[in-house]
């Protein structure tokens, strides 16, 4: 029988046929029964011919076998669970190089997110919303994630019109890392005064009579402040973590590289993860890297690391991976989208190199932040010194951002064996980008063809939440178009990646940065069964129809995590 059911379970016997078990592979064996089988579909495979399938057999977690609907029968049993996917495209599940996931988890629920948001009335209607069923002194946080070209107003808010919603309730709107601003109540929940000082990194803006305005600015000057918004209780930290990556899973990911970010304190806050992954309550892969995130302090906490955490530690569903983003402060360069790149201090350089000895010396690998080319060019010499005595070119170091990268520092990058995840942070900065650095490097930047033409592992990812969208979709349309958020083109359409490319970045080519290229990143037998079912054929719709896309059915390790309409009770 032919198994044309939405899903279902289905009776058909146990046959013996021959097989396409991979691209040009056909064995004579009976095939094992399948958990699930999907049928009908447009399957984006990834694998080195990227071929395209109509079918795929899930059996114990793992693709069993991938094919046409007919080859797939011989794995349906009478306990197989039967799906029609009538047509939809299929690609496998979507990985985020590069996100500050755990921390965002521990606030899901708490804050409120405006990153679909098209309008600042819409945006400011929701605080008073939240503050208008909340009890008094309840913290409502906007953490960023938005740009104002994203709104019909075309701008931000103000801190009047913020200070006008509420005298009961602190009220917090992050833009970027570039400022935030807070009401009254706020300041005077954090201690902001007119005897405060600015603090490293970052000012505190103040009126004529020296009174602040409730702005502040610069990654120090933020973080100084919402790190002393209390956090939710652990256990909605738990809950909030686990609502967080069913948004993820929404959108198509199963995994994540997560690069901690500021105010993320290993071990503390990585209790909320390892409890959903020890409940088995975990729907997205989970590589993480530590980040020491003590300035001036960083060594000992990486000895403290190195020491308690052995390389290979963890499962498929969480696993420590490195050190990063930020391995020392002093030699970060943050979002240095201005006219020129920072230069590290000697003692700042010093410190790297002991840093990076520390890490490479106990077998561990790190994934540090440079923005700017320059950055990498200081940072890459103590790479190189300490590589001619213990071989790196297994670790798969890496460098993240990187928007101005030349193509010595990819040859340098490429000798070392390491790579460069991208991040669509130009979504929202390109414009900024743009009028700061000279024209042929916008055009190109970030210059993915030229990593990719020179043999460099790339990876995708976005960043998010505090800089850039979090939606994977969206990253990928500003891989293949280089369109800002409003929709002005920045990179030349020459440079852009193809569809394809983009999709082997955003799977094969982030899965070699979390080390589990061998087990994730297409749909191939043998391979964890990680999949998104798309609500439209990524490969034909518009290119600016990219962005909207979205899951509605995706499967982690053969379990659906996700499912929208017919797909809905799969998920359960």
């Amino acid at each position: 029988m032919r198994a044309r059911l939405l899903f279902g379970w289905c009776t058909a016997g146990f046959l013996a046929v021959t097989l396409s078990l991979g691209p040009g592979a056909g064995v004579q064996a009976a095939a094992p029964t399948a958990d699930l089988v999907l049928l009908g579909g447009k399957i984006i495979t990834m694998d080195r011919q990227f071929s395209t399938a109509q079918a795929a057999a899930i059996q114990g977690g793992k693709f069993a076998a991938v094919g046409t609907n007919g080859q797939m029968q011989a794995y349906v049993g009478p306990s197989t669970r039967v799906v029609d996917l009538h047509g939809r495209t299929v690609v496998p599940g979507l990985i985020d190089s590069h996100i500050h996931a755990i921390r965002q988890g521990l606030t899901w629920d708490a804050e409120l997110h405006w990153q679909t948001v098209p309008s600042l009335a819409e945006g400011l209607r929701m605080i008073r919303e939240r503050a208008a069923r909340t009890p008094p002194g309840t913290w409502i946080v906007v953490a960023g994630g938005w740009h104002e070209s994203q709104f019909t107003e075309r701008r931000k808010p103000t801190p009047q019109e913020i200070d006008a919603i509420s005298a009961d309730h602190p009220i917090w709107v992050q833009y970027l890392y570039d400022e935030a601003m807070m009401n009254r109540a706020a300041m005077t929940a954090v201690g902001l005064t007119a005897e405060t000082k600015d603090p490293f990194g970052g000012k505190v803006l103040k009126d004529a009579s020296g009174q602040p305005t409730g702005v502040v600015t610069g990654f120090g000057g933020i973080n100084a402040f919402y790190f002393k918004i209390p956090r939710p209780a652990p256990e909605d930290q738990v809950s909030g973590t686990r609502d967080w990556f069913r948004e993820l899973n929404r959108l198509g990911m199963t995994g994540v590289g997560d690069v901690a970010g500021g105010g993320l304190i290993w071990p503390g806050d990585y209790r909320a993860v390892t409890a959903l992954h020890d409940r088995g309550e975990l729907t997205l892969r989970v590589h993480w890297y530590m980040q020491p995130n003590r300035p001036g302090g960083e060594l000992d906490v990486i000895k403290r690391f190195v020491t308690e955490v052995r390389p290979g530690t963890g499962d498929a569903w969480l696993r420590p991976v490195g050190v990063g983003e930020q391995v020392l402060a002093s030699a970060y360069d943050g979002d240095a989208f201005g006219p020129l790149p920072p230069q590290f201090s000697p003692k700042a350089i010093d410190d790297w190199r002991a840093a990076v000895r520390m890490i490479i010396e106990s077998g561990w690998r790190f994934q540090a932040h440079a923005t700017r080319n320059h950055s990498a060019e200081q940072l890459l010499p103590a790479i190189e010194e300490i590589n001619r005595e213990i071989p790196v070119q297994n670790r798969r170091l890496a460098f993240a951002h990187m928007e101005d990268v030349t193509p010595d520092t990819i040859r340098r990058i490429r000798a070392l064996g390491g790579g460069i995840t991208i991040q669509d942070r130009m979504v929202f900065s390109g414009d900024e980008i743009a009028q700061n650095w000279p024209p042929d490097i916008v055009q190109n930047a970030p210059p993915m063809k030229a990593m990719l033409a020179m043999g460099l592992p790339l990876g995708g990812g976005t960043d998010a939440t505090r800089v850039a969208p979090y939606n994977p979709f969206v990253s990928l349309w500003w891989i293949v178009t280089g369109h800002t958020v409003a929709g002005h083109p920045i990179r030349a359409p020459r440079a852009n990646l193809s569809r394809l490319q983009a999709l082997r970045v955003y799977t094969l080519g982030s899965a070699w940065f979390n080390m589990d290229e061998d087990q994730v990143g297409s749909i191939e037998p043998g391979k964890n069964a990680d999949l998104a079912v798309l609500s439209a054929d990524y490969l034909t719709v518009p290119a600016d129809q990219i962005k909207d896309l979205v899951s509605v059915l995706t499967i982690v390790g053969g379990r659906a995590v996700y499912g929208a309409g017919d797909y809905q009770a799969l998920a359960r």
